[in-house]
């Protein structure tokens, strides 16, 4: 009685895991059988440059008072920064600087910095400030890797402005003191009148290079290029990993669902070797004990 119990109980069991397998393997051909796989979404595509450019605001008055009122240049200050990647950064750099000087610009200061792991190039230049060059030095950078760009502008219309006002109200105090300058008989106005045109000077001089450079950086677009070669490794790294292991993956869960399905498979052959020993056992005892 006890051993036919357990022959129960093993045929219930493996029974229950028949079933199991059986709603198991419906769940996989229900899913299309999914497994990992790599995913890499290609990065969003934006424009290499800029394509609006700033307008020059000029008011102006209207109806029967009207006034003529002295028109407003807009200055812009325009900084590009871009880092380019390339094997032969040094030839990049000479491309680049045929092209600028094809197109009226020059080089502000160019620098290498060369050593066993990589090569960087370092250029600052400056091109005319129009639309058609900014839109034909994009494209030709855009030939290129770059790896990096940003650009920031400033508006410096009111600091040039204000520099011009100036240097305007020093320059005609400057011809009136040297008018004074030629009428004065007293050496304690001369001295006074020299003191302050040495002053005036001074301040005109600082003012100049002032104006001079934000004439330079509005009337020319600054870009500030770092070219770059890659970066050479201490030792060879397998460049695809990622993609390596979500194939181990795949291969680890296919052999998973391999011997899952082995399993389920064979389970009613295993239960059909069980009885069939147990019947076999029992009719031999049986048949030898009447012998």
């Amino acid at each position: 009685m006890k051993k036919n119990m357990k022959l129960l109980g093993v045929l219930i069991v493996m029974v229950l895991i028949f079933l199991a397998g059986i709603i198991y393997i419906g769940g996989l051909f229900k899913t299309g059988g999914a497994t990992y796989q790599k995913g890499y979404s290609k990065p969003s595509s934006r424009p290499l440059y800029a394509t609006e450019t700033a307008t020059a605001s000029i008011p102006t008055a209207t109806g029967p008072t009207a006034t003529t009122v002295k028109e407003v240049v807009q200055r812009l200050k325009k900084d590009y920064y871009i880092t380019i990647q390339d094997d032969d950064p040094i030839k990049v750099a000479s491309d680049i600087k045929s092209q600028i000087s094809s197109m009226g610009g020059y080089v502000v200061s160019e620098n290498l910095d060369r050593s066993e792991r990589r090569i960087v190039y370092y250029m600052e230049f400056r091109i005319p400030n129009t639309l058609e060059n900014e839109q034909k030095l994009g494209s030709f950078l855009n030939a290129y890797n770059v790896k990096n760009l940003r650009l920031e502008t400033q508006d410096v219309t009111s600091q040039y402005n204000q520099i011009m006002a100036e240097i305007e109200s020093l320059e005609t105090e400057k011809k009136q003191l040297l008018e004074f300058y030629n009428l004065s008989k007293d050496v304690n106005d001369l001295i006074m009148i020299e003191n302050r045109i040495a002053s005036i000077n001074s301040r005109l001089n600082y003012l100049y290079l002032q104006k001079d450079y934000y004439e330079k950086t509005t009337n020319y677009i600054t870009y500030h290029v770092t070219i770059e070669s890659k970066e050479k490794p201490v030792f060879e790294v397998d460049t695809n990993f990622k993609a390596t292991i979500y194939r181990a993956l795949e291969i680890l869960l296919g052999m998973i669902n391999a011997g899952i399905v082995l399993l389920i498979v064979g389970s009613p052959v295993a239960l059909l070797l069980i009885v069939g020993k147990k019947i076999y056992d029992r009719y031999h005892v049986k048949k030898k004990g009447e012998g």
